[in-house]
């Protein structure tokens, strides 16, 4: 292994400027081109190992909050219901002391 890159060392500095310069020319954008292939996945792996891991640091908070958004969307609904409940229980109440009245 170290012969090989003894060898691209010395073939390095064999090389005229003028190579060199021409090789950084056609090199240089495909580095460029490989960093912006690469930032758009490197960013979303950063975005989701820090939200993971702030995630993982505030999870009683996030679950009480994910817990009082449940609610107050669900707020209405269960207003709808006792709504609809009410009457059918007050009856059932005024029934139910009605037969109890009855009976003494």
């Amino acid at each position: 292994m170290e012969v090989g890159l003894e060898k691209i060392a010395t073939t390095a500095k064999e090389l005229t400027p003028a190579i060199k310069a021409a090789l950084m020319f056609v090199g240089g954008p495909l580095v460029g081109l490989a960093f912006v292939i690469a930032l758009p996945v490197i960013g979303l792996a950063l975005a989701a190992y820090y939200s993971t891991k702030l995630i993982a640091v505030r999870w009683a908070e996030i679950t009480r909050y994910i817990k009082n958004v449940a609610l107050f969307l669900a707020a209405p609904f269960i207003g709808l219901a006792y709504l609809f409940a009410f009457p059918f229980v007050g009856l059932g109440a005024l029934v139910y002391f009605g037969v109890k009245a009855a009976r003494r």
